[in-house]
Order: C-alpha cells, then sequence, then structure tokens
C-alpha cells in the first residue's frame, strides 16, 4: 500500500512538473538563459575563472584554473569566537 502510495505522488509530481524535461525545474539562473551566464551569487562572491572548451545544446565544458589552497596550524580553543579570531584576523 505505501509503495502504490509512493508511485501515485511521484507521478502526481512529475505531472505538476510537466515532465522531466520541464525548464521548471532548472535553477532560476538557467531559466530561458543562454548558456554562459552566471549565477546569482556570482554577484555576491568571486567565482572561479574558467576557459570555454565546447559549447553544445544546453552545456559548456569548461577548464578551469588550478585552486590556491592555503593552510594554517591547528586552533586549540574551544571557544567557536576565539577560534574565528585566530584563524581569520
Amino acid at each position: 500500500m505505501a509503495s502504490l502510495s509512493f508511485f501515485i505522488s511521484a507521478v502526481l509530481l512529475l505531472y505538476l512538473c510537466g515532465g522531466s524535461s520541464s525548464s521548471r525545474l532548472a535553477p532560476v539562473w538557467q531559466r530561458g538563459s543562454k548558456a554562459g551566464s552566471l549565477p546569482p551569487s556570482c554577484e555576491r562572491i568571486e567565482c572561479p575563472s574558467y576557459d570555454l572548451v565546447q559549447e553544445g545544446n544546453g552545456f559548456e565544458i569548461r577548464r578551469y584554473d588550478s585552486p590556491v589552497w592555503m593552510t594554517t596550524s591547528p586552533i586549540e580553543d574551544i571557544s567557536l569566537v576565539n577560534a574565528t579570531r585566530t584563524g581569520f584576523f
């Protein structure tokens, strides 16, 4: 009985969403936009730079620059506030 209820719920959800190829399931920044557009988070934070290798129908193949990693010694403080001050200030 539970599996039938799950199946009916899944079919109803698929029907309400307009099928598996519906653009309503895509992220907001991809709806009706062309390839190469940036997500909204790139307006507030730094986005990684990349070279466009190939562009297809609804997809891109990108080559990202190598990342830069930073490390610090372990912070032994139990206080989150003090540990944050030590690690970031």
